[in-house]
């Protein structure tokens, strides 16, 4: 009777056991970070920008605005600038206080787009691009280069570098600066810029 206590007694410790270790390497698989990929707190905030309905909806111009905090002002200002004769698509992203508007290059500006925004109430603060590059070996790599684009003239915010994705998104001011002089301005550096936003170029030359 005894053995078969102790029996009992040492085959539930050995299920308490397997459970315990379970259950502590399903909690460091969650918090472990995805491969390729930065911790949530370099990681920002955006939303897809949605597919568009027309087989051409020509370039597209990413806004940061301010005044973009609830779902009814978001859906209004999709609403108003999907309206405008030449904004063949728009996409409104409360999270990441972004705009995101494709349209016919002849038939609007974007000069124009951005006074339709702020008819709506919003703040333009900027233009959002983001560029793919390499060479981005660690932490230090990013802050170094957060550091320079910082520096760099028309640059808003420099929203996120990240050594895991070598993704580098920035918000810059279209009057003062384009795709092509960040560009250069991250070659200044060791870094090499190897995809950059194809859309972005055409939407985001300085306005005259």
């Amino acid at each position: 009777m005894c053995r078969l206590s102790h029996s009992v007694i040492l085959m539930k410790n050995i299920i308490f056991l397997t459970s315990f270790l379970a259950f502590g390497a399903f909690a460091n698989a969650q918090n472990a970070p995805t491969a390729g990929k930065c911790p949530s707190k370099y990681a920002a905030n955006k939303c897809n920008a949605g597919a568009c309905v027309a087989d051409s909806c020509g370039p597209m111009i990413e806004l940061a605005v301010n005044g973009l905090e609830k779902e009814a002002v978001a859906e209004t200002t999709k609403v108003t600038l999907g309206a405008i004769a030449g904004i063949n698509h728009c996409s409104t992203c409360v999270k990441s206080g972004t705009v995101m508007v494709k349209y016919n290059a002849d038939k609007i500006k974007v000069a124009d787009i951005e006074k339709a925004v702020a008819k709506n109430g919003l703040k333009v603060v900027g233009h959002k691009t983001d560029f793919k590059v390499k060479g981005l070996a660690c932490q230090s790599c990013s802050n170094h280069l957060t550091s320079i684009l910082g520096k760099t003239n028309g640059v808003v915010n420099v929203d996120k570098v990240c050594h895991m994705s070598g993704i580098v998104a920035i918000t810059f001011d279209a009057k003062k600066t384009d795709n092509e002089t960040l560009k250069a301005s991250i070659h200044t550096t060791k870094y090499r810029v190897i995809e950059a936003k194809k859309e972005a170029t055409a939407a985001t030359a300085p306005q005259s």
